[in-house]
């Protein structure tokens, strides 16, 4: 690896690390919001769903180096993602009902 590209490859962390800490203080904003001992409203636990995603997609393409993985790697962890988010959702929704 040249100078060059370990320097465009440590900005790219870099600026992966930016959002995932900003993604971070978000959601820690989100969740001081609500009321203490009361339930996340709906749209609070769609926004932490929707952190979750970006930070996998996240530390998955930029230190797991997925982003150069074939359109079928990504993909499978792409829908696996969201199957467990959707799974997380649903929890959250059958508790709801309760």
């Amino acid at each position: 690896m040249s100078i060059e590209d370990t320097g465009a490859w440590g900005r790219r962390l870099n600026r992966a690390w930016i959002i995932l800490a900003g993604i971070t203080i978000l959601s820690v904003g989100v969740a001081l919001l609500s009321p203490p001992g009361q339930r996340a409203g709906l749209v609070s636990v769609l926004a932490a769903l929707a952190a979750s995603f970006v930070k996998a997609r996240q530390v998955l393409d930029h230190f797991l180096d997925l982003r150069r993985a074939g359109p079928g790697w990504r993909g499978g962890f792409n829908a696996l993602l969201a199957l467990i988010l959707g799974i997380c959702l649903a929890c959250y929704l059958a508790a709801l009902g309760r």
